[in-house]
């Protein structure tokens, strides 16, 4: 990186981003004036563990992604307005372990439309948590990035027996895309239990920035959450039942748009006392139906005789969870057992509805099984505390025969397209497609006091992920690349290894009176490393090559490393002002041969500068990133130069009940093509097909809360 993307990219940034680090209320106690809840969310345990509570900031927000540019090292590839992925230190998707109200979630759609960090909307989210670094074996359960927890808004237990109720209404609107949020969580509670039902709903139309609109970005979501808690003796029991409705939603960066997708999640956890130490059990069903398409939303692509392809797929999906552990054993040792399973199912046919010969068995019966041990101890040993973990997971995958007829008359000089298809199945459901994985996944992790003011953290980990579903039976090539939106046909590949990882890391955090200072290395160097290779398969090139002009990728493994470093820093300049924010920079490169690794963010910057009176706040914030030159060849990946983004925002209390916030987001109207934003494959937008997508342009937005 030139010094003078270093340059431009601090110039760019004079204060960044909307939530920031995780303790809701005052963050100095001499801050006698700072009180107002809806404010403040800062640090904990920032070396280990960072919490955001979204909620309880005026903010717009649709899902959980753009609070990953508010954790170090944390981003998001976005695909689209509510299947945004995250991304942690240059690893994305499947890679990063995502848990939601502790049940880990794997998306169905085979690009990822069901994206994690969307499946519960900012406005029902009590709080996000990144566990930076090397994550436990208990929350890293498969993958070789961190771990990113979301829990729900729901309920609290009182001091008396009597019940009573309790709630919050909120309403937003923004101008850019017109869009509309609102969501309401309201129950009862009393010294033993609460009960709460939630709702949210989000509806906007395509994005504007200076130059036009970005066709494909208009969305339309609905979610109610009924949610019950009881103490039981010394334990306490969580009932949840989830149900969401989206509707048409653009996905600009992929290949098609969501006609709707609609799911159900119901789950219950328990923790209570157990002999020596405390008992922990959780369970959920999670089932999804989904149908996408290329014409709804968008005109569709046309073949290379200019003549229009209409694709339709609908997927299904179930997973099914559990985890039972126990925790035992006081400050000096303390040990973690437990059990837990993910078990999934997943089939996606692919027609054409203007022609009902037309039909491809893309994924047939799949299945993707883990089920996993772990033991943790914590320990202080002299000055020393030390974290050491290990897990193993047993992965077993199969999936049943496939086939596809293209409706194309024998008689056509296309016809070789479905001969070319036929033995592509063939070759494929005569394969032994029962696959079955060992991962081993240790850690090792060590912290002290170097004086008052700073403690070292050291860590050491081995992780493990095996193939997704996608990367192991796609047998036809095509772009079903979980979110990945390169726009290259793929293929699978049966023999696919696991993905190894061996991370190092080490940081301090410094604190004092009015400051706290947390930067963190990192270096991982990861084997069998899955992304695209040139396809060897001449059935699948040449069916590539004719339908799209293009040749395939298929997933392979390759040998990769990613190192970089990043930090979250915070300052009390006064008692009503507050700097914070963070610096993130990955470098990802395959070591097996000269190129780099896609989609990695550049170094990035977020920063927010709070002013703080009696009854609301004000703030100045900004989001940059530099130019990325370190760019993939293997899929011909554009550099993208560097931008900086300004924002402001503010909310008063008019009363106990009632406050109002109002914000305006990229002020200046800035254009910029985010380099994790994807390619366009929309035609007859204002944006070329194969063009880096703009961000959104300058947005006012007003916000109410009703609490009682």
């Amino acid at each position: 990186m030139k010094a003078t993307d270093f340059a431009g990219l601090f110039l760019a940034i004079p204060f960044l981003s909307s939530t920031a680090w995780a303790e809701t209320g005052n963050t100095d106690d001499s801050a006698g004036e700072a009180d107002i809840e809806v404010v403040l969310v800062t640090g904990v345990r920032i070396h280990d563990q960072m919490e955001l509570a979204p909620s309880q900031v005026a903010h717009t927000g649709l899902d959980n992604s753009g609070l990953m540019r508010m954790f170090p090292g944390g981003n998001r590839n976005a695909n689209g307005p509510l299947t945004n992925i995250s991304q942690y230190r240059g690893l994305f998707g499947a890679q990063n372990n995502v848990l939601v109200d502790g049940a880990g979630y794997s998306a169905d759609c085979p690009n990822w439309m069901d994206s994690p960090l969307s499946s519960i909307p900012q406005a029902l989210t009590e709080s996000v948590t990144l566990y930076r670094g090397l994550g436990s074996v208990e929350t890293v359960r498969e993958g070789l990035g961190g771990a990113i927890e979301i829990r729900s808004r729901g309920g609290d237990f009182t001091d008396s027996d009597a019940w009573s109720a309790y709630g919050n209404a909120a309403l937003g609107y923004g101008d850019n895309a017109s869009s509309v949020n609102g969501s309401i969580v309201a129950g009862l509670h009393d010294a033993n239990n609460w009960v709460n039902l939630a709702a949210s709903l989000d509806r906007g139309d395509d994005y504007a920035f200076d130059g036009g609109t970005v066709a494909a970005t208009e969305y339309d979501r609905a979610q109610y959450r009924l949610g019950y808690g009881r103490r039981i003796g010394e334990g306490e029991l969580i009932l949840r039942a989830t149900v969401n409705r989206t509707g048409e939603s653009g996905t600009p960066a992929l290949p098609m748009d969501m006609r709707y997708l609609d799911s159900e999640q119901y789950a219950l956890e328990w923790s209570g006392s157990l002999g020596a130490g405390t008992l922990y059990l959780a369970a959920s069903t999670l089932s999804v139906e989904h149908v996408m398409d290329n014409f709804t939303l968008r005109p569709p692509p046309l073949n290379r005789m200019g003549k229009p392809m209409y694709r339709e797929s609908a997927p299904l999906g179930d997973t099914d969870q559990f985890e039972l552990s126990w925790r035992m054993g006081g400050d000096d040792l303390t040990w973690v057992l437990g059990v837990d399973g993910q078990l999934e199912s997943h089939d996606h046919p692919l027609d054409d509805p203007t022609n009902p010969a037309f039909h491809v068995t893309n994924f047939n019966g799949v299945s993707r099984d883990r089920i996993g041990g772990f033991v943790t101890a914590i320990t202080a040993a002299a000055a020393w505390e030390i974290e050491a973990g290990l897990r193993y997971n047993r992965v077993r995958m199969d999936a049943g025969e496939v086939g596809g007829n293209l409706a194309i008359s024998p008689m056509s000089p296309m016809y070789v397209q479905q001969e070319r298809l036929d033995r592509l199945a063939a070759e494929f459901n005569a394969a032994d497609r029962s696959v079955g994985d060992d991962q081993w996944i240790g850690l090792l992790k060590a912290s002290r006091d170097l004086g008052d003011a700073v403690r070292l953290n050291l860590g050491l980990g081995r992780k493990a992920r095996s193939p997704s579903y996608q990367e192991r039976y796609l047998w036809l090539p095509l772009t079903a690349t979980a979110g990945l939106a390169d726009g290259y046909n793929y293929i699978g590949d049966i023999d696919l290894k696991p993905e190894t990882s061996l991370e190092v890391t080490a940081g301090i955090d410094w604190s004092g009176e009015r400051f706290r200072f947390s930067p963190e290395v990192f270096y991982r160097d990861v084997s069998d490393f899955i992304q695209g290779t040139p396809s060897t398969n001449e059935d699948a090139n040449r069916y590539s090559l004719m339908a799209t002009g293009r040749l395939p990728l298929q997933y392979g493994n390759v040998d990769a490393e990613l190192y970089g470093f990043d930090l979250g820093y915070e300052w009390r300049i006064a008692t009503p002002l507050l700097l914070r924010g963070t610096l993130s920079y990955v470098r990802g490169k395959r070591t097996d041969a000269p190129d780099n690794l896609y989609r990695i963010a550049p170094l990035t910057s977020f920063i927010e500068l709070i002013y703080q009176f009696q009854r609301g706040f004000f703030a100045v914030e900004s989001l940059a990133a530099a130019r990325q030159d370190d760019v993939a060849a293997y899929n011909a990946e554009q550099s993208t130069s560097g931008w900086g983004i300004v924002s402001l925002r503010g909310a008063y209390e008019l009363n106990d009940t009632i406050t109002l916030g109002a914000g305006i987001e990229n002020l200046s109207d800035a254009v910029y093509p985010d380099h994790l934003g994807g390619y366009n494959r929309v035609r007859e937008s204002d944006i070329a097909v194969g063009a880096r997508i703009n961000g959104m342009g300058r947005n006012a937005y007003l916000r109410l809360d009703v609490r009682w």
